[in-house]
C-alpha cells in the first residue's frame, strides 16, 4: 500500500491514547478491595459490557458521567458500595490517561501532509483535552454515536473538501475499536507490541503491508516513499 496516495488520517482514538492501561489503572482497586484476583481480561470485559450498555441511557451525556456511572455499577457487582471521590476520580480520569509515547511527535509531522480525523466511540473520553494533550489539531472529531456514524463521517470529509476514498482508516487493537468490523476498503493497521520497545517489533520492518508497530513506524513509511 502507498501510503502517500491519501490526503487524510482516520485514527481510532486508541492509535494515540492507551485506554486499556487507563481503564486498568483506574478499577484494579475495586477488584483489589472486593478481595477477587480479576484479570486483565475479565476487568477489560467488565468495563467494554457496562460501557455499551451505559451509552444507551439518554441521561448520560459526557464521558465523566458514563463512566462515574459505570464505576458505581462495577462496585455493584462486585458488592461494594462504591465510594463518591474514587466514582468522581474514575468519572473524570479519561483526560489523564496515558498516551503512547510516540502519538505527539508523529501527528506533529503527520498533519504535515494530511487531514487528520479523529474517530472516537461515544462518550469514550474527553476529546477536546486529548487534543490539548497531544499538541495536535484535528480537522474533524467524528464520534461513533449510532450505526449510521459513516454517514457523519463523509459529511465531516465533505466539508474538508475530501472524497471517501481519500482517507486512510487507522486502526488499533481495541475490541471496541471503529474500524474493526465496518471498515468496506483499505486500513491500517497498528499493531503495537506490549511486550517490547514499538521500535523493535518485527511490523516496524514489515514494508510489505500497510501494518505497523506505532504511530511512528507509520510517520517514517510515509518519510521513506517520498524519498522513493
Amino acid at each position: 500500500m502507498k501510503v502517500t496516495q491519501y490526503k487524510a488520517l482516520g485514527l481510532a482514538i486508541g492509535t494515540l491514547v492507551d485506554r486499556e492501561r487507563g481503564i486498568l489503572e483506574g478499577l484494579r482497586p475495586l477488584a483489589v478491595q472486593a478481595g477477587q484476583a480479576l484479570s486483565d481480561e475479565q476487568l477489560l470485559g467488565a468495563y467494554y459490557a457496562l460501557a455499551s450498555a451505559l451509552r444507551a441511557d439518554p441521561a448520560i451525556t459526557t464521558a465523566s458521567a458514563l463512566h462515574g456511572r459505570l464505576y458505581q455499577q462495577l462496585a455493584q457487582q462486585l458488592h461494594l458500595i462504591p465510594d463518591w471521590d474514587a466514582t468522581v476520580a474514575f468519572g473524570s480520569s479519561t483526560a489523564a490517561w496515558p498516551m503512547f509515547e510516540d502519538a505527539p511527535g508523529a501527528l506533529q509531522y503527520l498533519a504535515k501532509f494530511y487531514r487528520l480525523v479523529l474517530i472516537a466511540p461515544p462518550l469514550a473520553m474527553d476529546t477536546e483535552a486529548w487534543s490539548l494533550r497531544l499538541t495536535a489539531s484535528f480537522d474533524a472529531v467524528v464520534s461513533l454515536a449510532d450505526d449510521a456514524w459513516h454517514a457523519e463521517l463523509e459529511a465531516a470529509l465533505a466539508r474538508l473538501g475530501l472524497r471517501r476514498a481519500e482517507l486512510l482508516p487507522v486502526r488499533s487493537q481495541a475490541r471496541d475499536d471503529p474500524w474493526a468490523q465496518r471498515v468496506d476498503f483499505p486500513v491500517c493497521v497498528l499493531s503495537r507490541g506490549l511486550a517490547q520497545p514499538w521500535n523493535h517489533s518485527p511490523q516496524a520492518l514489515d514494508g510489505k503491508r500497510c501494518e505497523y508497530a506505532s504511530l511512528a513506524d507509520l510517520a517514517q513509511a510515509h518519510q521513506r516513499a517520498l524519498r522513493a
